[in-house]
């Protein structure tokens, strides 16, 4: 016999989906530069929240911000691992031009960016979030967030001027 309750919850959630994956994939590609990974870790990202839902003894009082801090951090996750592999080749002898196609596609400002500032970048001008719920978001304390602001920002200014 099926739950009636895992019925309407599972409803709410496709509601949500709907509502949320056009900017949850959008934020991916802010904070990615690549499109195809993007949409993946939003999928990611869903799964994620809709299995926590699953397993919480609570609501989740902000289901919208819980999903954004966990796709900035399957971003975090993706672009630590890329780095990963990119040294893995440097290691092994690949020559620059072979890392990959993304690293050849920096020539946007924002992509210049370390992670770190490309995401309070991002969230702050493309979302519009206040510094508070940037330091919800990433998980960091409100003076990193001014501090990796200040940063990506000089850093802007510099490159293009």
């Amino acid at each position: 016999m099926s739950d009636p309750g895992a019925e309407h919850v599972d409803a709410r959630f496709q509601d949500f989906y709907r509502d949320h994956f056009v900017p949850t994939a959008r934020l991916a590609r802010m904070l990615t530069g690549n499109p195809d990974v993007a949409d993946d870790l939003a999928q990611d990202a869903f799964m994620r929240v809709y299995q926590y839902a699953q397993n919480a003894h609570t609501t989740i009082e902000n289901p919208a911000a819980l999903l954004r801090t966990t796709t900035t951090n399957l971003c975090r996750s993706w672009h630590t691992s890329q780095r990963r592999a990119q040294l893995r080749m440097v290691r092994h002898g690949a020559d620059s031009v072979a890392l990959n196609e993304w690293d050849r596609e920096l020539d946007d400002t924002l992509r210049q960016l370390p992670y770190d500032q490309r995401a309070v970048i991002v969230l702050r001008y493309w979302l519009g979030l206040s510094e508070a719920e940037i330091t919800d978001s990433l998980q960091i304390r409100p003076g990193t967030v001014k501090s990796r602001h200040a940063r990506a920002i000089r850093t802007l200014r510099k490159e293009l001027s």
